[in-house]
């Protein structure tokens, strides 16, 4: 009889065991319904807050409730894209480990398949995406900003090599993935992704083309700047004179017949000095001139100097003769702080315009350098 309770009590906790399990799955798999798989490559039918590990694994990078917006981020994001979404990896210096102020912003790339995406161009996609993955990031958390890359752009930034995307496979905290980016970091990681002899021959033809627009943007601006300091200060002292200003090519001409021949006002080498600043810059300008040593600027900077001063001496002198007080705009400026008063040149570079036609298939080349 006892052996018969024995065996009843074991057969009883068999089928509670058995029925706890059936009921532990089943709610594991309702649960799974709600959320996507194949979170941080982890199994899956489980979602991420139920998996303390992938929690230890953000806080490693994120404080408790960055970590908690990032998995309720990237749960939104799934339950919007569904599978048009690869990855998600978190990158910057939060994925370096790096634990900034609180303030520190989190930079999260998603990777979107866009491989049957027909009727829209990359831009109007990607325009799209960005806004909309704002959109969602607002009310769950200021400090995340999503990158979207589609997959078709990621194949050809990783064969060009491009560094932006390689720093990302290489030390990207994966939040999600369905198995497409960890491969990737592996073979980066072990050495197997390698940069193609187009890419190497790319990023120095870029290197050698950046260099050049360096050197085309400083010289323009230097001798636009000599040229119109010359040009300034002599249309202020002939128009002191009653005279009307003249337009620049006519600067030297009438410096000469003017303010040297007719009136002595100045020596006879300031009509070359106006002559030579004016004539640097046209040369420039229309790419006859394309080298700018050293001494060369050191030479035009002294005689453009000397000659602005000499120009404001000749107004000062004019003024006192009229019993006139002489203050110079610089002084009037310096008394207003200077600082706070920027002069706007016509070379000045516009960040957000393309002023050299070769600029923006540069900046294209860069990727998002």
């Amino acid at each position: 009889m006892s052996k018969y309770k024995v065996k009843k009590e074991d057969s009883n906790k068999e089928i509670k065991v058995e029925a706890n399990t059936t009921r532990q799955t089943a709610a594991v798999q309702q649960t799974a319904l709600t959320f996507p798989k194949a979170l941080a490559g982890l199994p899956t039918l489980v979602p991420m807050e139920d998996k303390p590990f992938i929690m230890e694994v953000l806080k490693e990078y994120l404080d408790e409730k960055d970590a908690k917006d990032i998995t309720v981020y990237a749960s939104a994001i799934l339950d919007k894209f569904g599978d048009y979404i690869k990855a998600i990896v978190m990158f910057g210096s939060r994925g370096h480990g790096v634990k900034k102020r609180k303030t520190s912003d989190i930079d999260v790339a998603i990777l979107v398949d866009d491989t049957d995406v027909r009727r829209m161009t990359r831009a109007e996609v990607k325009e799209k995406l960005f806004a909309r993955l704002v959109e969602m990031a607002m009310p769950i958390s200021k400090k995340i900003h999503p990158q979207p890359y589609l997959l078709s752009e990621f194949w050809e930034f990783l064969l060009e090599a491009n560094p932006v995307i390689y720093t990302l496979v290489r030390s990207g905290v994966i939040i999600y993935d369905t198995g497409f980016f960890m491969p990737f970091q592996m073979l980066l990681k072990s050495g197997h992704v390698k940069a193609s002899t187009e890419a190497v021959n790319k990023h120095i033809e870029l290197a050698e083309d950046i260099l050049k627009l360096a050197e085309n943007t400083m010289l323009t601006k230097i001798t636009y700047d000599f040229a119109h300091a010359v040009i300034s200060s002599a249309q202020a002292v002939l128009m002191e004179l009653g005279y009307r200003p003249p337009v620049p090519n006519e600067v030297s001409k009438f410096v000469d017949e003017i303010l040297v021949k007719e009136l002595k006002l100045v020596d006879p080498k300031f009509v070359k000095i106006a002559d030579d600043a004016v004539k640097l810059y046209k040369d420039v300008e229309h790419n006859e001139r394309t080298t700018f040593t050293g001494e060369e600027y050191d030479k035009h900077l002294k005689e453009v100097k000397e000659f602005v001063d000499e120009m404001v001496k000749i107004i000062k002198k004019l003024r006192t003769q009229r019993g006139e007080d002489f203050k110079s705009r610089l002084s009037e400026l310096k008394d207003e702080k200077r600082e706070e008063v920027k002069v706007k040149r016509e070379t000045d570079i516009d960040l957000n315009k393309n002023e050299i036609h070769n600029e923006e298939e540069i900046k294209q080349t860069m990727g998002q350098r």
